[in-house]
């Protein structure tokens, strides 16, 4: 978690979307990938590929992909429309499959090495989720797949507080839904403090600050505590 407080302070500071790319773009450098694909509550996979939220990826790239027909074939995208666990992959693990192989093959045709993708959002009428490329030869954990997961939920927080189109994040809006115990709480999670930590602080018990936690997600309509964190931190 050491290794995230820097790109996670970066990408909550970030005032343009260039510095917000920028911001992720380190990011995701961190965890050992070069490049990144985001996209944030889309209708449907052509509309996931066409037009991302955020992203280092080229045009070219972009239009590689979907000339050669991967839209309605990539098994990635499977992970962007349902809450699943995030996934550190590489192309040997696609080309072992008989459903896959020729994707596995495709993403090795252009040098991936490794990548990790992770779902964003918990609705199931869109697809969310960000992919970060290696090309570079090294270990990947699901450690970081769950690092560039909690970057990317960072970075769509802070592109719905500057207004970068696609990023329709409302939980700032419903801060007003909190209850005074749970902003109290709120404040805590934002300093970084444990659930176990934030009972002792506000006198509850730790089975009534999970609850109150769980609540503000569900009130926020976020996935995660570092989104409800930047949330709060960004008001």
């Amino acid at each position: 978690m050491q290794r995230l407080a820097e790109p996670v302070m970066s990408i909550c500071s970030a005032n343009s979307a260039v510095e917000l790319q920028l911001a992720l773009q380190l990011g995701v450098e961190r965890f050992g990938f070069q490049s990144y694909n985001l996209s944030f509550r889309k209708k449907d996979r052509r509309e996931f590929m066409s037009q991302p939220t955020i992203t280092s990826w080229s045009n070219e790239d972009l239009a590689r992909y979907a000339d050669e027909g991967w839209v309605d074939r990539d098994p990635l995208l499977e992970l962007a429309g349902r809450p699943t666990a995030p996934m550190a992959w590489t192309p040997a693990q696609w080309s072992s499959s008989a459903e896959h192989a020729a994707y596995g093959r495709y993403i090795a045709s252009t040098g991936i090495v490794s990548g990790a993708t992770a779902p964003l959002d918990q609705r199931a009428d869109t697809l969310s989720a960000i992919t970060a490329l290696s090309f570079i030869a090294g270990p990947r954990s699901r450690s970081d797949a769950y690092a560039i997961q909690i970057l990317g939920q960072i970075a769509v927080t802070r592109a719905a507080v500057l207004g970068i189109p696609g990023a329709d994040i409302a939980g700032f809006q419903h801060l007003r839904r909190l209850s005074s115990r749970q902003m109290d709480i709120l404040q805590w999670v934002a300093h970084g403090k444990s659930n176990a930590d934030i009972a002792v602080i506000v006198g509850a018990s730790k089975r009534t600050v999970d609850y109150h936690v769980a609540e503000i997600l569900r009130k926020l309509e976020v996935a995660s505590k570092a989104q409800a964190a930047a949330i709060y931190s960004s008001r």
